[in-house]
């Protein structure tokens, strides 16, 4: 599948959208790992109709499968 819309790899996990991702996973199990940020992107991702949303959840996704961030 092709990424269209990106923004720069260093800025991924400062954006509020993975923010808010984060302070979900917070709330509901007090801790956050790659596990947790993985599967709550995948379930995002399923019902993401924005083009652009789902651009940037895949790339989150490609990046937490090709190391640790958390």
């Amino acid at each position: 599948m092709h990424i269209k819309n990106t923004i720069p790899a260093e800025f991924v996990f400062n954006s509020a959208l993975m923010k808010n991702i984060e302070n979900t996973l917070i709330k509901q199990h007090r801790t956050i790992n790659n596990e947790r940020m993985i599967t709550e992107i995948q379930h995002r991702l399923k019902t993401e109709s924005n083009e652009i949303l789902s651009d940037l959840y895949l790339q989150a996704l490609d990046m937490l499968y090709s190391k640790p961030h958390h």
